[in-house]
């Protein structure tokens, strides 16, 4: 799942569209002049525009803006295809009054409603509808306010979803320069002094080579000892910055599902596990709580960890909308980390998402049964290779 994708049911409101047909059934009920022609396409075609831009705009204001102007072409479009299409013109104010929602006063969208409702009456108070009409008339008058009230609903949403994608992006963008910054100051604090300690002994290793070649052979191996604590305070500072392990996923997990509105149940305590199997679990929580945030619309999310064969296997299930749809760029390094390890992962869009990966039980145990073994990565060859110094 990709962030910024429609779904189908960002299109949804273009269904509605289909309610045209009563306008241009009204029109073909009988034959129509050149005129007639003229008047009732360009307007109808208008007002489709119109009404497609108003849900389409993702600013605001600029919606809000829009919807007041949607509302006024469906009163003119009324106005002037309440001749040539009688009651079928009628859609067009179901139309107003459900594009008028879409802003953020609930009592401007109400109000204007019932004045579309008002001007659908007017034809039954002039006499131009029978009582008969009601049967169809009421139900329709009923569906303008519902509509407009739902549309409001929607529309509150979509600005809160927005403004919570903005809060998020914002936080993780601080919380990089944060992390940048701490990985800047550690490395100074670390291998500042200690590299410039190398230099000085080794200069004065240099100079003591042909006068007192003992000193310098005691200052080399002093550079030789300085240089491995160096290397192991990296090591310990390194490993740190891999993560901080699955609890402290979780605890920054519950806060960006609180924010979103959403209950994280964990199913019983977590075990300890292997420092490498802990991180491919964090890293997975972690792109799984990123889906559901911003994709899922889920109301609960459960995980679980339990122990599974030889290993352990982690379950993030929630109740949103689910689907097949193609995994993105983060669920896809996810199945690769994880097939790195010995691990699996497999996706379950029934009945909402669920997320079941097999991780092992032992440090750098592979796939039972694997054929084929992974290369170590470039980091990790590294560090085979500083282990051997």
């Amino acid at each position: 799942m990709k962030a910024g994708r429609r779904t189908v049911w960002a299109w949804f409101p273009l269904l509605w569209l289909a309610f045209l047909v009563y306008p241009v059934m009204g029109f073909f009920a009988q034959p129509r002049t050149a005129g007639e022609w003229a008047l009732f396409w360009p307007v109808t075609l208008g007002f489709v525009a119109v009404y497609a831009r108003v849900f389409f705009f993702r600013s605001p204001g600029r919606a809000t803006r829009w919807a007041l102007a949607g509302w006024a072409y469906a009163l003119v479009a009324y106005a002037l295809l309440f001749p040539v299409s009688s009651g079928g013109a009628t859609a067009f104010l179901i139309y107003g009054g459900s594009v008028i929602g879409y802003q953020g006063r609930v009592s401007a969208a109400l109000w204007l409603a019932f004045l579309n409702v008002a001007v659908m009456a007017l034809p039954f108070w002039n006499g131009q509808y029978t009582t008969s009409d009601l049967g169809w008339l009421a139900p329709n008058m009923l569906f303008t306010l519902v509509a407009a009230y739902a549309n409001h609903a929607s529309f509150r949403r979509n600005v809160a979803d927005a403004r919570l994608s903005e809060v998020q992006a914002e936080q993780e963008r601080l919380a990089a320069d944060a992390e940048r910054e701490r990985i800047a100051r550690d490395l100074h604090d670390l291998l500042g002094h200690t590299l410039s300690v190398i230099v000085l002994k080794s200069e004065l290793a240099g100079k003591l080579a042909e006068r007192d070649p003992a000193r310098a052979a005691g200052e080399i191996r002093e550079v030789e000892r300085i240089g491995r604590e160096a290397l192991a305070e990296v090591r310990a500072a390194v490993s740190g910055y891999r993560g901080s392990g699955v609890n402290a996923e979780l605890a920054r997990a519950k806060v960006a599902l609180d924010t979103a509105g959403v209950r994280l149940h964990v199913t019983g305590p977590l075990p300890a596990l292997p420092p490498r199997t802990e991180q491919a679990a964090a890293m997975l929580l972690r792109e799984a709580v990123t889906n559901v945030v911003r994709h899922a619309r889920a109301r609960e999310v459960q995980v679980s960890l339990t122990p599974h064969e030889r290993g352990w296997q982690l379950v993030v299930r929630d109740d949103g909308v689910g689907g097949t749809h193609p995994e993105g760029s983060g669920l896809t390094g996810m199945r690769e980390r994880l097939r790195a390890i010995g691990g699996t992962l497999r996706r379950d869009g029934r009945g909402g998402t669920t997320l079941s990966a097999t991780l092992p039980g032992e440090e750098g145990q592979g796939a039972r049964g694997a054929a084929t073994t992974v290369p170590p990565t470039a980091p990790a060859a590294r560090e085979a290779r500083l282990e051997r110094l």
